[in-house]
């Protein structure tokens, strides 16, 4: 790790790649921004070219960033690549494919899938999104060279990308930015919500605590609705953000919320925010509500080196909305900051709705808060829900199965599609640790054996075999039939091989020889036959004799 550039010493490794412990499990850090860095080729290249640009990246937000640039650009240069894909707003080059005036949407709005067409046998098709950016990375000579993990996480995120963006180009969903704080905080406005849940799991809905954003900060309501006027996401625009040391103003979306937790519907928010030109930077979508600093700006650059502010107003007798990044009040300066309050500021990141306790605060009254039922009780623990860590009341956990030591929501625990054990729900929780996506068979598994062995009977069942080279390969036309010669038995054998290597070993070893459009990895070399054929060359030679 010598010409790693990312961190200058232990300390700055452990701030960056170090070990959390979050409920009793221990994760690294930016797992997958360190398996680049610690990839043998890439850090030779590096040397070689005295480009340290990938192993200087310190955050994911780069990261992405800044392979998508070198992916698309070593696409385009490539000479073997004639096609124009437009994705996203991004230009690529294909060697097969090419995108028409959709620029890959469907029209039949299938939001998971991007349309394009094929050169090769000249017809418009839709592939999965994650495998049609896979194959795009395919035609970049830059990202052909990316580690495994690395390539398998660029398709997953623009997989989420283009789902979030195909979601806000349905005519039938529709942008709304006003100040009515009141609907966005109500559960009748927002999908799948009654008085008895919060599909959007805020602990602020139907509270009237929203009345904080008309009186105490400069803010907008901003979210997607679907064709029933339902809201399918949700946030709050802070239209006056000022970066400290810097006159500059931001306008930023706060935390995203969604129906069912939906990543891809706050995706589809801010992509929709951006397209109308109504916010500058906003909070990492996925990030939790304790990160004050995962802010990036439109264009996905992280932000999180520079500190922020807002002007508020709030006193002792205003009802506080719950802040996920500005939490430090000092209301001598009517200042609130990106950051968690300290010495004498006042904490906005409460769910009581007052900055204060009231007089008549009873240490007696439950006072843990339970996210899932949305209400205060004695006692709570960690539960799981599509992906999020909550809090949930210990004596009402029916809605939530136990699987290694945790408690999860009934549906995010489902069976394995080989061996039928317990894994998590892929559709909320991501790979790696949880579940193990197979790119052959477009299903994930429990584990690695499991994939593997789901992938060997796929091939099995629909791919072909090489004798010769021990391998599959999907294509039928990339096999032929050769004779394979048995020296025990003195018979031929039919087996099969792959036609590159045919045609390699034929070319550079002269290993097999073809006599009347068969091929053969041994023959007579007295006769120029195969063995067994010496009553073919006794005929011919008898012919010969009599002319």
């Amino acid at each position: 790790m010598l010409y790693t550039k990312s961190f200058n010493n232990y300390a700055e490794f452990q701030q960056i790649f170090g070990i959390r412990e979050f409920d009793g499990r221990k994760t690294r850090k930016n797992k997958i921004l360190l398996s680049l860095i610690k990839d043998p080729t890439i850090r030779k290249e590096a040397i070689k070219s005295g480009d340290y640009t990938l192993i200087s990246i310190t955050n994911m937000q780069d990261l992405k960033q800044i392979l998508t640039k070198k992916i698309r650009i070593s696409g385009v240069r490539s000479s073997k690549n004639p096609y124009k894909v437009e994705v996203l707003g991004k230009t690529y080059k294909s060697h097969i494919y090419s995108t028409d005036h959709w620029k890959g949407l469907c029209e039949d709005g299938s939001p998971g899938f991007v349309r394009y067409h094929n050169h090769d046998n000249d017809g418009t098709f839709k592939m999965k999104a994650g495998k049609f950016y896979r194959s795009l990375i395919a035609d970049s000579p830059f990202g052909r060279k990316l580690p495994e993990q690395i390539q398998t996480w660029l398709s997953e995120e623009f997989a989420t990308a283009w789902r979030a963006y195909t979601i806000g180009k349905l005519p039938e969903n529709k942008l709304i930015v006003n100040d009515d704080f009141k609907s966005i905080y109500s559960h009748e406005f927002c999908k799948g919500g009654d008085i008895s849940s919060d599909p959007f799991t805020s602990c602020m809905t139907d509270k009237g605590y929203h009345t904080f954003y008309n009186s105490c900060v400069k803010a907008k309501a901003a979210s997607i609705i679907d064709a029933d006027g339902l809201i399918l996401a949700r946030c709050i625009i802070f239209t006056e953000v000022h970066e400290s040391g810097s006159d500059k103003i931001w306008r930023y979306a706060e935390r995203q919320y969604a129906h069912r937790n939906d990543d891809v519907l706050k995706r589809a928010l801010v992509d929709a925010l951006i397209e109308a030109g109504e916010i500058d930077c906003y909070k990492k979508v996925g990030a939790g509500c304790h990160d004050c600093t995962a802010i990036v700006d439109i264009d996905g650059n992280s932000l999180s080196d520079k500190e922020f502010w807002i002007e508020c107003w709030a006193d002792s007798d205003s009802r506080i909305s719950y802040m996920d990044t500005f939490k430090g009040y000092d209301m001598e300066r009517n200042k609130a900051w990106n950051s968690e309050a300290e010495g004498d500021e006042y904490a906005l990141d409460v769910t009581g709705g007052w900055l204060e306790h009231s007089e008549d605060y009873d240490d007696d009254e439950p006072q843990e808060y339970d996210d899932y039922h949305d209400e205060y009780v004695y006692d709570t623990r960690t539960v799981y829900y599509h992906g999020d860590s909550m809090r949930c009341d210990v004596e009402r956990l029916d809605d939530f199965t136990e699987f290694n030591g945790r408690y999860y929501y009934y549906e995010d625990v489902v069976n394995c599609p080989h061996c039928g054990k317990r894994m998590l729900n892929p559709e909320y929780y991501e790979e790696d640790e949880d579940w193990f996506l197979s790119e052959i068979t477009d299903e994930k598994y429990c584990s690695s054996e499991c994939r593997k062995e789901a992938e060997q009977k796929y091939k099995a069942k629909h791919w072909h075999w090489s004798d010769y080279d021990q391998d599959w390969t999907e294509k039928a036309e990339d096999v032929v039939t050769y004779q394979h010669y048995d020296s025990i038995s003195g018979d031929y054998q039919e087996k099969t091989i792959f036609l590159d290597t045919l045609d390699y070993e034929h070319e550079y070893h002269q290993k097999f020889c073809q006599i009347d459009g068969t091929w053969y990895d041994a023959i007579d070399e007295e006769t120029g036959l195969p063995y067994g054929h010496e009553e073919e060359m006794k005929v011919l030679m008898s012919e010969l004799t009599s002319l």
